[in-house]
């Protein structure tokens, strides 16, 4: 093989390959003397650089030139340096950056000087995005660390620390948090990063604070298209912008993420002008530390309120005590007088004290600071629950806690838990319910705190002597319950404030019904039908009052027998269905099963009694021939 031949195909081998070969000459800006053709991977043809179109400093990344520069004019000057390695960005003919690293020997002629610089650039942006993810990674930990212990810090301070961390995680130069209104109609900007505000000329007096989302542009789509939306070329013209006003910060690179709390936006994080084009992992950074974020602010609200519920409750028993002893010297001084006389045992003298209006005052008085207690100890009870919830994250109930609801108990379990409360006003539960309830696979236990929920709230808005309407349907796929009380009108404007756990407008403040969803339970009830794929919502009753809604997604027939085969398989003392088609062995071997586990949890042991042997094969005998599928009846037969 001629030397030729081999050259060539040596050359095509390396120009194949993605290690690039360089030769710079020692004058300024490093001119090429030589490059690999395999530079395409960036974009540039090698003749480019060989017909002097470019030098090599061309192409450096702006805020590396000086570095490189100050490396390659180092090791020059140390005579017996021979080479270096360094690291540094490049700017791409079709748009990215991307990251090199240079291994470079310095070739100097013999006076000592240098001659020319050869050596090899190999691209190293993923290895060197795999490491600014696990440093971002943890310096997205770290803050929403942070973010958990500053509880004793004002709301403001945590969330400018948030929004300060969102603008450098993702590595901006500016960003906003904003605070949507519950309806979603308005955001209300809470504050701009410090190098907005710097950069921004517009005077602090003459800043917009509420944007009407109807009227906003580009910021409005957080709310209109309800995802994270990003603009790597912001000043190319699109039909969601409307423009900024003079003065306003110039962005040429622009992001926003909205952050849910179930099915309502409660957060907009937005950050821009970041150098490199923003991506999917800055959405996730973001997503992650403002769902921190709204964590903590619901947390500490929830917290500053039940203290505050405390102190309420602590001032009614100081309040009860002291209307118990004013009774008590009533008493004392009544009977004191009473026995001046020959008549102290007269009945009449107990008839004219039941008369007595000083008396009945002090008694109504009691009343009145237990029925307030009470309903304060009930706030402070759900807004515990509301916090329980947080603490555990929705959506996390086991798929083994949901079977196929059983509505008739469900609700008879319902009734005994408000019965007395009911009484206490002499209120009415009507309960209109169909005669066969359809199949809803769900969490018992949770439909149960729902609809409990849901008849208390109804209670609490009921007049002395009122009704209730329990009643529900299927329309469209769901099985509807309405809870429907005839007491004080729902003011239309607090309806979107239902089922939060807390609105925050902006500056540290809150609506003035902002725990409203938390102290009634109302916003535990939202998470657990969330659980379920289903809806709740509140409206106005014409005839006054208000009706409260849930939504339930009724299981097909499929459904319910995948359900049912996948319990079976995870339980081994799973009961089996009507409609099972199983091995009777298998059926008689599950029975026993479960009713030798039974025996063994009600009498803490197997019992010897051959009573109690006989009725448990009855039971056994009983289970099996119940749930025989009728083609296996035929078997058995």
């Amino acid at each position: 093989m001629k030397w030729s031949d081999s050259r060539s195909e040596l050359e095509y081998i390396l120009n194949s390959g993605p290690v690039i070969i360089f030769r710079f000459g020692a004058a300024s800006g490093m001119p090429v003397k030589y490059i690999s053709n395999n530079i395409i991977q960036f974009g540039y043809l090698a003749e480019e650089f060989n017909d002097y179109r470019y030098s090599f400093e061309n192409i450096i990344y702006r805020d590396d030139l000086e570095y490189v520069r100050e490396q390659f004019a180092h090791y020059s000057q140390i005579p017996d340096a021979f080479g270096f390695t360094i690291a540094y960005r490049l700017y791409t003919k079709f748009g990215p950056i991307r990251w090199v690293e240079q291994r470079t020997f310095i070739i100097r002629n013999k006076d000592g000087n240098v001659d020319y610089y050869q050596g090899l650039l190999f691209d190293i942006t993923d290895h060197r995005k795999s490491v600014e993810e696990t440093a971002l990674n943890i310096a997205r930990q770290e803050a929403l660390l942070k973010l958990k212990k500053m509880g004793g810090r004002s709301f403001s301070e945590i969330i400018d620390y948030a929004r300060e961390e969102a603008v450098s995680l993702t590595k901006s130069r500016v960003g906003y948090i904003a605070f949507p209104t519950p309806d979603e109609s308005t955001m209300i900007m809470h504050s701009w990063s410090k190098n907005s505000v710097k950069e921004c000329s517009i005077d602090k007096q003459n800043r917009p604070y509420i944007y009407p989302v109807h009227r906003t542009g580009l910021w409005g789509e957080a709310i209109r298209q309800r995802k994270p939306l990003i603009i790597n070329d912001y000043k190319s013209p699109s039909s969601l912008k409307k423009g900024f006003p003079i003065g306003h910060v110039s962005l040429y690179r622009y992001m926003h993420v909205p952050i849910f709390d179930g099915d309502r936006i409660v957060i907009v994080i937005g950050v821009g002008n970041k150098e490199t084009d923003y991506d999917e992992s800055d959405v996730l950074h973001l997503t992650l530390l403002m769902n921190g974020l709204w964590e903590v602010l619901q947390k500490k609200r929830m917290e500053e309120t039940l203290r505050e519920r405390s102190a309420e409750l602590s001032d009614h028993y100081a309040k009860l005590r002291s209307m118990s002893m004013v009774s008590r010297e009533f008493l004392d001084d009544f009977f004191m007088r009473t026995e001046k006389f020959d008549d102290a045992k007269d009945p009449s003298q107990y008839l004219r004290l039941m008369g007595d209006e000083v008396f009945l005052m002090s008694y109504e008085q009691q009343q009145n600071i237990i029925e307030e207690g009470l309903l304060i100890a009930n706030r402070m009870q759900h807004l515990i629950d509301s916090m329980l919830y947080l603490s555990m994250g929705s959506g996390e109930t086991p798929s083994s806690k949901f079977t196929i609801v059983d509505f008739k108990n469900l609700y008879e379990r319902v009734f005994l838990n408000t019965i007395l409360l009911l009484r206490n006003k002499d209120v009415t539960l009507e309960r209109h319910l169909p005669s066969v309830y359809p199949q809803v696979i769900g969490n018992e236990e949770g439909l149960e705190m729902v609809f409990t929920t849901l008849v208390e709230n109804a209670y609490l808005n009921s007049p002395v002597g009122g009704k209730i309407i329990l009643e529900g349907n299927v329309v469209g796929g769901f099985f509807e319950v309405r809870v429907t009380d005839f007491g004080s009108d729902l003011d239309e404007s607090s309806l979107p404030y239902l089922f939060q756990s807390i609105t925050f407008v902006g500056s540290g403040h809150f609506h003035s019904n902002n725990l409203e969803g938390a102290e009634s339970g109302l916003y535990v009830a939202k998470i657990i039908i969330q659980e379920h794929n289903g809806f709740v919502s509140g409206a106005r009753n014409p005839k006054g009052g208000s009706i409260l809604i849930v939504k339930l997604p009724v299981a097909s027939d499929k459904e319910i027998q995948e359900h049912l085969a996948q319990n079976a398989s995870s339980d081994p003392y799973s009961v089996p269905q009507p409609g099972d088609r199983l091995p009777i062995e298998e059926l008689f071997k599950r029975s026993m099963d479960t009713v030798s586990r039974d025996f063994r949890h009600d009498n803490g042991d197997v019992s010897e009694d051959p009573g109690d042997e006989t009725k448990g094969v009855k039971t056994v005998c009983q289970t099996v021939i119940s749930n025989l599928h009728p083609e296996s009846k035929e078997d058995l037969k």
